[in-house]
């Protein structure tokens, strides 16, 4: 199987606090990969990386992507637009056509801002904020999806809904997911790369059908084996 991403010894340091080293892994492509690591283990760096808004200080990484998308953890809302103009802002920018209209009634609705696409950002929570940002990534109609921790305010009832959307209509988009949540893996990923140390460096890969995969939610993580 290709693979989609392939990250080869990456570093990055800032002043004498490294958050990356050494790191490789690879995505195939139609894969679903998790990252499961602690706070401050510079994940929100990793995916700063592979969208190009900082360089590492050693090292590749080679994505095969036609049509990326990232969502961020933040929801980078325009302050002064609205939902609706938040969301279709990428197709004017582009010059593009907007996406079908009955996808787009369709993520409103399952998401729950039907009667909110006239609302503007300070009006809205931070799960509505998130859902937002979510639709405005998925509308692109990615062959490659990075996402970091997009569900964080999201409830459990609505995020499940989510994601068996995202699933359903994209079932073979390459995905990279950030998060702290077991469920979230469970539901999304077929691979999860757990990282035990403060650092993005060595990890245990676990795959999310393997009946290991419930002792890691149960938090017993005594059998993995690091890499």
């Amino acid at each position: 199987m290709t693979s989609m991403v392939i990250v080869s010894h990456l570093k990055k340091t800032y002043d004498t606090q490294v958050v990356i080293d050494d790191l490789s892994f690879s995505v195939p492509r139609a894969g679903r990969v998790a990252v499961f690591a602690p706070s401050g283990a510079g994940k929100t760096t990793l995916i700063e990386i592979l969208a190009g808004l900082q360089k590492p200080d050693e090292g590749t990484f080679q994505i095969s992507a036609h049509r990326p998308a990232v969502i961020f953890q933040e929801p980078r809302l325009f302050p002064y637009m609205t939902v609706e103009e938040n969301i279709l802002l990428p197709f004017k920018i582009q010059g593009r056509n907007g996406p079908e209209l009955k996808d787009y009634e369709t993520w409103l609705s399952i998401c729950g801002l039907d009667s909110f696409r006239l609302h503007y950002p300070y009006q809205l929570s931070g799960g509505m904020k998130q859902k937002v940002s979510f639709i405005r990534g998925i509308l692109q109609n990615p062959d490659f999806l990075v996402m970091d921790e997009p569900f964080q305010s999201i409830g459990r009832q609505s995020k499940q809904a989510i994601i068996n959307h995202l699933l359903n209509t994209h079932p073979d988009v390459t995905l990279l997911l950030i998060t702290h949540d077991p469920e979230e893996v469970k539901w999304i990923a077929h691979t999860m790369l757990y990282f035990h140390s403060p650092v993005l460096d060595r990890y245990a890969i676990v795959n999310t059908t393997d009946p290991s995969f419930e002792t890691f939610r149960r938090s017993d993580l005594s059998f993995l084996e690091v890499m």
